[in-house]
Order: C-alpha cells, then structure tokens, then sequence
C-alpha cells in the first residue's frame, strides 16, 4: 500500500524524472537514504514503470501526426489480437486504445508524410480484413500535452490528499 510520502515520491518524479536523490528527498523532507529506500521499493513493486527522454520531434523533422479512429465489423478476440499485433509491430504506431462508443480502436500515428500514413492504413486494412472503417483525424496543434497523472484526484486514498 502506498502512503503520502510514495505518492509525494511518484508525483515529483513523473514531473521530472532526473530529480537527484538528495533533491528529492528535500522536497519530501526525507533523509537521502530513506528516500533512496522508497524510491527502489517503488521501483522493485512495480509502481514506477520506466524512465525515458521525451525528443523535441518538431526540432527534428515536421511529422505528420494522426488519430486513426478504427472500426471492426468483427468483434471476436482473434480479431483484436491481429489488430493488435499490427499495430504493435508499426514503429510509427505511437499509442493504441481498444475503446467503447462508436469505433473499436484509436491509434495515435506519427509519420513522416501523408503518403506513409496511407500506407500503413492500406497495410493495416490488407492484415486485418475485419476493418470495417478507419476514420483519419490530422493533428493540427498540440493544445495540451500528457505531463504525468493527477494521481491526488485519481488515488481514492485519503493520504494522498
């Protein structure tokens, strides 16, 4: 069970995952080893999943980015799974949802012209013959971008309050 001190821990290091120990511990008011202890018990659990850099893509190239709105006609579990596997084997496949409403996947791509994106969509409906419809929404702007999870108003816990 986590207490307020581990989400405190969790909650600084999603907003800066290069925060040394010693800095870290200030901000949590805990000695340095006992926050090292906390921070590899966190780790070790599980509840931290991973460490990466996030790139400037824009500084290194003009990515055509798109939110594929994917539905099947057929709503058996081979089905997703090939779906699945597809888009999993995509590099330019950025994240992928299987999801309620009126389609059955999303999928966030990233590609280096539209051209490609046709592509992988005409790939994607020749693997997957199930695709009913791909509805393609073009990013125009990033308005808000994922900095880590409000785990305060997600946590039911009261000591993360």
């Amino acid at each position: 069970m986590l207490d307020r001190l581990d989400l405190r821990i969790l909650n600084l290091i999603q907003a800066n995952g290069r925060l040394a120990n010693k800095e870290l511990a200030e901000l949590v008011n805990l000695s340095p080893s006992a926050c090292h202890q906390r921070f590899q018990r966190l780790q070790a659990e599980g509840w931290i999943k991973s460490f990466s850099a996030e790139v400037d893509i824009e500084r290194l190239c003009s990515p055509v980015q798109c939110i594929a709105s994917v539905s099947l006609s057929n709503h058996s579990p081979d089905t997703f799974r090939v779906l699945e596997e597809q888009v999993e084997a995509t590099a330019e496949a950025l994240d992928a949802y299987t999801v309620s409403g009126n389609c059955d996947f999303i999928i966030r791509f990233a590609c280096a012209n539209m051209t490609r994106y046709m592509e992988l969509t005409s790939q994607l409906i020749d693997r997957c013959p199930e695709i009913n419809n791909i509805a393609t929404h073009v990013i125009m702007r990033e308005s808000k971008r994922f900095s880590g999870y409000p785990l305060a108003e997600l946590v039911a816990n009261p000591l993360s309050r």
